[in-house]
């Protein structure tokens, strides 16, 4: 049982760190060659965790030869756009200039109803106010409205609007987050100080934001 574990423990940290060079995507989100090595790399590092007898090199060695595969395609594509084209393909229209691109459909193998129900999700119930739609290399659809469809904005009505600020959590779930986004770090002391001008005590506290303009949003926690 014991070697099982400290089996599985090493193979769930090789895919994990190929997850990771694959970088942050959703499952949705995966190009066609990403998808492809996620799916050999599951394949494969289930080998040795159903046979002991079997080395942990049959799964090791194929993972680090496909997160290598990975890293060469994406610096090719990056470089050379014939690459980029093979291994991912093309963005497509399906709708152009608000015309439906039947051909284009067929091509994809894209029926009406899958169309309708893509721009569903995009929040566009009628297909009489797209402007442009394409289907991208990774089968997300992304949609242009009309003008006259397209939502009103401060600038399009003239009117001077201020820069609003991100905000950033300094409290999640009653403790103090120091570090946010990777790059962004506030002191402990900052963030107590934070607290005190908002009143709250930071275990007391769900969600606590603040962004570069000192605007403080604050969610109490709930009494058990």
């Amino acid at each position: 049982m014991t070697i099982t574990i400290i089996r599985a423990a090493i193979i769930y940290l090789a895919v994990i760190v190929a997850v990771r060079v694959m970088g942050k995507r959703q499952i949705g989100e995966l190009s066609t060659h990403e998808f492809v090595i996620a799916i050999l790399i599951s394949a494969v590092a289930t080998v040795p965790l159903e046979d002991n007898a079997i080395p942990l090199t049959n799964s090791l060695i194929p993972i680090m030869i496909f997160i290598s595969l990975e890293i060469i395609e994406s610096a090719l594509s990056m470089k050379i756009p014939f690459f980029r084209s093979l291994f991912d393909g093309k963005p497509i229209f399906v709708i152009r200039n608000g015309i439906l691109q039947q051909k284009q459909l067929r091509r994809l193998r894209f029926t009406v109803t899958d169309l309708l129900d893509s721009l569903r999700q995009q929040s566009v119930f009628d297909i009489s106010e797209v402007e442009n739609a394409i289907v991208e290399t990774n089968g997300k659809l992304s949609v242009q409205l009309k003008a006259e469809n397209t939502p009103l904005t401060p600038k399009s009505a003239g009117i001077a609007a201020a820069e609003s600020g991100l905000p950033i959590a300094v409290i999640v779930d009653g403790k103090a987050v120091t570090e946010y986004f990777g790059d962004t770090v506030t002191e402990l002391s900052a963030i107590e100080l934070i607290a005190a001008k908002a009143d709250k005590k930071i275990k007391k506290v769900m969600l606590l934001t603040i962004d570069e303009h000192g605007k403080v949003y604050v969610i109490n926690k709930e009494e058990a």
